[in-house]
C-alpha cells in the first residue's frame, strides 16, 4: 500500500489548497518514510514547495534528480542517511538539518556545502563563511596541488581520441586521490571526493592567454532573433558635471548598467564617472537618484542582489544593491532605494578598474585593479541596521590591468586586458581597435587547443569579423544583448555600431571571406549646445542594452549620457 498519495501530501500542507502546486509547507514527518516509499513522479510536482519536514523517517537517501525550484528549508534530522549527493539537484536549498544521523561525517558537510551553492543555515548554524571557504578557498588549494600533480606526471595525448582520453583521465584521477593531501584527517574521505570531481581537461589546468583584445564580452549565437531594431534618440543628459556645471563638458563617463530586471521594470539604469553615481529612468529621462563621493572618479559599477535579514521574526527577503569603485581603490556597497551607502572596503590600494558581481551567487563580488590583480570577495548580506561582512576569497595575477570581466560559466572567469584575455578556472565576442573589427570567435575549440607549454598561449578560432570603426583610441568597450542576439559598440565620432546576429547560423555556415557589414550604424544626435551650435561626436567609453532592447545607453567622454530608445515597429518583437 502506498504511504505517500496525493490526498496524504495535500493534507499535510500548508496554506491549505486542492492542488499540489500551490504548496508551500509540507510535513511529512515520523512516518517511517524509505527511500521507496517517496514517489518522484508525484514530488515532483510541488512546484511551489519552499519548506519541507522530513524528520524522524528512514530514509538513508533522497530520490536522485529530485526537482523542486522552490524548496529553501528541508528538514532531515533523525533519519538514517548514508548518502547525501542525492541533494545536489536541490540547488536552491538555503537551510539543511540534519542532525541526529549516524553515518553522516564533517566530510558530508563538506560536501553538501559545495553540491548546494546556496546552503547558508546547516544544523541551524550559520556556514556562510566556511561554505564559502570550501567552496573556493580550499578548492583553488586543492586545484594547485592537483595542477601539479598534472604537469609533473601528465599530457594530453597526440591525437586526442575518446579512448585515450577516458584512460588518462582514469589514471590521472587515480593518482590525484593518492598523492594530493590537504586538510585535516577528519575531511579526508571529502579531499578524495572532491579530487575525483575534478575533470580532466587541457585548459583547466591554470591560467592561459589569447592575443590582445581590447574588452570582450560573451555572446550565445543561435538565441532567439529580431526581425528589426529601429532605435531613435530619445535623451541627452549632462547629470555627472563638476559643481553642477552646464559648462562640464570634460568629466569622462565610465559605466553603466541596467537594474535586474526582477526589481524594476526594466528601464532603470545607472551610470558612473566623475564623483557621481547617478540612476536614470530612461523613459522620462529624469535623474531618479544621484550619489556623490568628493575626491573620487567612479571607473566601474556593478549591480546585485543580497539577503537582507528584517529581524529574528521575519524571514530575510531579496534585496538589489550596487557596489562602485574607482580612483581611491574602495569598493562602495549602497543601497539605491534608499540612496544611502551602507558600507565600504578597501579592494586594492590602487585605483579600480572593473568590478563584476557573479550572476548566480549575488554575494560574490571580483575586483579587477590597476595593481593588476583580480580579487574574488563575499560580501555577504546585509541585515536591518545595515550591517555587513565582507570576505576574500580568492586572488588571481594577470600581467595587465584587467580591463573586463566575463563569467560564462559557474566556474570560469574570463579577463580582458590590453595584453591579453586570460582564462581561469562559451562563444565570447571580442574587438581589436589595432584592426578595425569585431571579432566572434568560439571559446570552445578554442580552449580545446593544448596551451603553449612555456607561456600557457593560445590562438583565438575566429568565426567571423564584423567591421568596425577606425580608430585609435583603444578603450572603447562593446556590448551584447544575448536574449535579442544583438551585438552594439560605439566608436569615437558618437556613432554606435549595431549587429544583428539573429541569423548567426546560417552567416557561419557560408564562412565570409570578408568582414560583415553592422546592420546599422546610429549616428551621432548632435545636440546643441546652448551658443555654439550642434556638438561634434565625442568617444563613446562605453554601452548598455536592456534584456528586451528597448533602451540603449552609451556614455561619452565628454560628460554626456546618450539614451536610444526602440522605436515600435510592426516588425518588432
Amino acid at each position: 500500500m502506498e504511504k505517500i498519495t496525493e490526498k496524504l501530501l495535500l493534507e499535510k500542507s500548508s496554506p491549505k489548497t486542492s492542488k499540489l502546486e500551490q504548496i508551500k509547507s509540507l510535513n511529512l514527518s515520523g512516518l517511517n518514510l524509505k527511500l521507496q516509499d517517496l514517489p518522484i513522479c508525484l514530488l515532483s510536482r510541488l512546484r511551489s514547495l519552499e519548506r519541507w519536514d522530513l524528520s524522524r523517517n528512514q530514509l538513508q537517501e533522497l530520490p536522485q534528480n529530485l526537482d523542486l525550484p522552490a524548496l529553501q528549508f528541508l528538514d532531515l534530522s533523525d533519519n538514517q542517511l548514508e548518502d547525501i549527493t542525492s541533494l545536489e539537484s536541490l540547488q536552491h536549498l538555503e537551510e539543511l538539518k540534519m542532525e541526529d544521523n549516524l553515518y553522516i561525517t564533517i566530510s558530508d558537510h563538506y560536501k553538501l556545502m559545495v553540491l548546494l551553492p546556496r546552503l547558508m543555515m546547516l544544523n541551524s548554524k550559520n556556514v556562510s563563511s566556511t561554505a564559502s571557504h570550501v567552496r573556493y578557498v580550499y578548492t583553488e588549494n586543492l586545484r594547485a596541488r592537483i595542477i601539479a600533480v598534472w604537469e609533473k606526471n601528465f599530457s594530453l595525448p597526440d591525437p586526442i581520441t575518446a579512448e585515450k582520453m577516458l584512460s588518462l583521465e582514469t589514471n590521472f584521477v587515480n593518482m590525484t586521490r593518492q598523492q594530493v593531501k590537504f586538510g585535516p584527517s577528519s575531511v579526508s574521505d571529502f579531499t578524495k571526493w572532491r579530487v575525483k570531481t575534478f575533470r580532466v581537461s587541457g585548459s583547466c589546468f591554470g591560467c592561459f592567454c589569447l592575443p590582445p583584445v581590447s574588452l570582450f564580452c560573451y555572446f550565445e549565437g543561435g538565441a532567439k532573433g529580431i526581425q528589426e531594431v529601429s532605435l531613435k534618440p530619445l535623451h541627452v543628459l549632462q547629470c555627472h558635471s563638476k559643481l553642477d556645471s552646464c559648462d562640464d563638458f570634460s568629466t569622462q563617463l565610465w559605466s553603466c548598467s541596467f537594474q535586474p530586471q526582477e526589481h524594476s521594470t526594466g528601464g532603470l539604469v545607472a551610470t558612473c564617472g566623475g564623483d557621481t553615481l547617478c540612476l536614470i529612468d530612461c523613459d522620462s529621462g529624469m535623474v531618479m537618484k544621484k550619489y556623490k563621493v568628493a575626491g573620487e572618479e567612479f571607473f566601474s559599477l556593478a549591480w546585485s542582489t543580497v539577503l537582507m535579514s528584517r529581524g529574528d521574526q521575519d524571514s530575510a527577503q531579496l534585496c538589489s544593491i550596487l557596489a562602485a569603485g574607482g580612483k581611491r581603490g574602495l569598493v562602495k556597497l549602497i543601497h539605491p532605494r534608499e540612496n544611502f551607502a551602507y558600507g565600504e572596503f578597501r579592494a586594492s590600494r590602487k585605483s579600480l578598474s572593473v568590478l563584476r558581481f557573479h550572476e548566480r551567487q549575488g554575494n560574490f563580488l571580483f575586483t579587477g585593479a590597476y595593481d593588476n590583480r583580480i580579487v574574488m570577495w563575499d560580501v555577504g548580506g546585509v541585515d536591518s541596521h545595515y550591517n555587513f561582512k565582507v570576505n576574500q576569497l580568492l586572488v588571481m595575477q594577470i600581467s595587465s590591468t584587467p580591463l573586463h570581466i566575463c563569467l560564462p560559466a559557474a566556474s570560469s572567469l574570463l579577463c580582458g586586458s590590453d595584453d591579453g584575455l586570460f582564462y581561469f578556472n562559451t562563444q565570447p565576442t571580442s574587438k581589436n581597435f589595432q584592426y578595425n573589427c569585431i571579432y566572434l570567435w568560439s571559446w570552445g575549440r578554442t580552449a580545446a587547443q593544448r596551451p603553449d607549454k612555456k607561456n600557457r598561449l593560445v590562438s583565438a578560432v575566429v568565426l567571423a569579423e564584423l567591421q568596425w570603426t577606425n580608430t585609435d583610441v583603444p578603450y572603447l568597450s562593446l556590448s551584447t544583448c544575448p536574449d535579442q542576439a544583438y551585438i552594439v559598440c560605439g566608436d569615437d565620432e558618437g556613432r554606435l555600431w549595431t549587429y544583428d546576429m539573429s541569423n548567426l547560423q546560417n552567416i557561419l555556415r557560408d564562412k565570409p571571406a570578408k568582414p560583415l557589414q553592422p546592420t546599422k550604424i546610429l549616428e551621432w544626435p548632435g545636440p546643441v549646445r546652448k551658443g555654439s551650435g550642434p556638438m561634434k561626436g565625442p568617444s563613446i567609453n562605453t554601452v548598455a542594452a536592456d534584456p528586451e532592447l528597448r533602451y540603449v545607453v552609451a556614455l561619452s567622454d565628454q560628460n554626456m549620457v546618450i539614451v536610444w530608445k526602440r522605436a515600435e515597429t510592426d516588425g518588432s518583437s
